[in-house]
């Protein structure tokens, strides 16, 4: 396998940029030749399905098996950037649905996460940064020590999960357990065989399923 650096490009591209560039099947880029890449507005996930297409002309029915990537590509619906647009989707149901059953004082906890959740898809389909968040006044590096130190943080200590803790927190388990699947599907949509190329993103999913067990450790514990 070669590594293509930003050199390389720019030799190639020496008496002209492309109006596209497709990295070699056999070929992987350095991190500063796919930034240039980016930079160019040239750079397309290695792993994309290649089925992408212009918009079709005004008139011409869009195939029912390719959907909008943004407002000026068609792609497959196998792909995994709208794959991870589902699994935000099925998040953002659940938590509505705990929302429904939950009382009074859990409902701003979650308000939170479904915030969150929704700023993230936001982001993803616009291709913007995620704005700047906190989860019930906890900043993510807060969160992040919560779930991995709730000594010290008022909790007795880690818990497994267990029926006698009652149906709540079950649910509450069980949307830890959906936004890890999210954030594995914001990987694999987002890794371009070196690196996650939304970081952002990834981490927000990251800190939201350590968030769900922290407010789990809140149902137990009451």
């Amino acid at each position: 396998m070669r590594y293509i650096t930003e050199r390389d490009l720019r030799d190639q591209f020496a008496s002209g940029i492309p109006d596209r560039y497709d990295i070699p099947s056999d070929c992987r880029l350095t991190p500063a030749a796919r930034q240039y890449l980016l930079d160019l507005k040239l750079y397309r996930h290695p792993s994309a399905p290649s089925p992408t297409e212009a918009m079709p002309a005004p008139g011409v029915r869009k195939p029912e098996h390719m959907t909008n990537l943004n407002a000026r590509t068609l792609v497959c619906k196998t792909n995994p950037r709208i794959v991870l647009r589902g699994r935000l989707d099925t998040l953002e149901s659940e938590i509505l649905l705990l929302q429904c059953t939950c009382t009074d004082e859990w409902r701003t906890p979650l308000d939170d996460a479904l915030r969150l959740t929704r700023s993230v898809l936001a982001a993803e389909v616009r291709e913007t940064p995620v704005p700047e968040w906190k989860l019930d006044g906890m900043t993510p590096d807060e969160v992040h020590r919560c779930s991995h130190h709730p000594e010290t943080f008022g909790f007795p200590g880690h818990i497994l999960p267990a029926p006698e803790h009652g149906l709540f927190a079950a649910q509450l388990n069980r949307l830890r357990a959906l936004t890890r699947e999210t954030e594995l599907a914001a990987v694999t949509a987002f890794w371009d065989g070196q690196q996650v190329t939304r970081e952002d993103i990834v981490l927000a999913l990251n800190r939201l399923s350590s968030y769900f067990y922290v407010l789990q450790l809140r149902a137990v514990r009451r």
